[in-house]
């Protein structure tokens, strides 16, 4: 420090290393580590973060305001139909996406009533992230659980899955959101593709259609069950958003029936 008529005056590195410290406390919870290091300054000079920890950084802001984990338009399987959620348009079959599987998140949502925010727990499991266990999270008592459909009462927290998929024809996001057995099924079978294909092709992602499958319910009442399928048919390089390998001649071998 220096002096100026009686007073301290810190340094400019002294300056940047508390405003470093002040933002982990604010964002990060911690603070960063000492030393001067290479600071990042943003345009206003109103945060400050070492090189190496601005991506801890952007995790830790993105998680306070965007914990969802939603990517682009959210997509459901409805009446038998692909349709974004926002708008209620369907998706045709025929289109292709380009399943970024290592970005999927599971976990568990519990619905609160209409209005209430439901609580959410998801997971990104190819980061090493573990889903909690359900037994975990309350609401054991089943006299306690709401009547469903069935007619017996059901679980509050349901399975749910996001699926971040990609148009490389225009470059938009969306995310299968599920919550169905037949459902959450088509994206196991799907990472169980992404899993063989990684072996001989690490740097690709598979090409999918939104297609749609079904069966006959035991139960002659019922009759024909629609359920969703995530058919491959194709494979899409990682780094690269505007040239899918949709050939005849791509990576077919693994493809998940409907």
């Amino acid at each position: 420090m220096t002096e100026y008529q009686g007073r301290k005056i810190p340094t400019g590195d002294q300056v940047l290393a508390q405003q470093a410290r002040d933002h982990y406390d604010t964002v990060k919870g911690g603070s960063p580590p000492s030393g001067n290091g290479n600071a990042v300054v943003a345009s206003d000079g109103g945060v400050v973060a070492r090189s190496g920890d601005v991506q801890g950084l952007v995790a830790a802001y993105l998680d306070t305001v965007a914990p969802a984990g939603l990517v682009g338009r959210e997509v459901q399987f409805r009446d038998g139909l692909y349709v974004t959620r926002d708008d209620g348009e369907k998706i045709p079959e025929d289109r292709v996406f380009a399943a970024a599987v290592d970005q999927v998140l599971v976990g568990l949502i519990k619905f609160n009533g209409k209005g209430e925010k439901p609580d959410v727990h998801m997971a990104a499991i190819y980061d090493g992230q573990v889903p909690p266990r359900r037994d975990t999270l309350g609401d054991l008592d089943q006299s306690q659980w709401q009547t469903g459909l069935s007619g017996k009462p059901e679980d509050p927290w349901q399975a749910q899955n996001y699926l971040p998929l990609l148009n490389p024809e225009t470059g938009e996001w969306f995310t299968f959101v599920t919550r169905s057995v037949t459902g959450l099924r088509a994206v196991g079978n799907l990472l169980r593709h992404y899993e063989r294909l990684k072996k001989t092709h690490p740097d690709m992602y598979p090409l999918v259609n939104l297609k749609k499958g079904g069966f006959n319910h035991r139960d002659e009442r019922v009759g024909w069950v629609t359920t969703p399928a995530l058919a491959v048919v194709g494979r899409h390089p990682k780094d690269n958003v505007s040239k899918p390998d949709a050939s005849p001649s791509a990576d077919l071998e693994d493809e998940i029936p409907f």
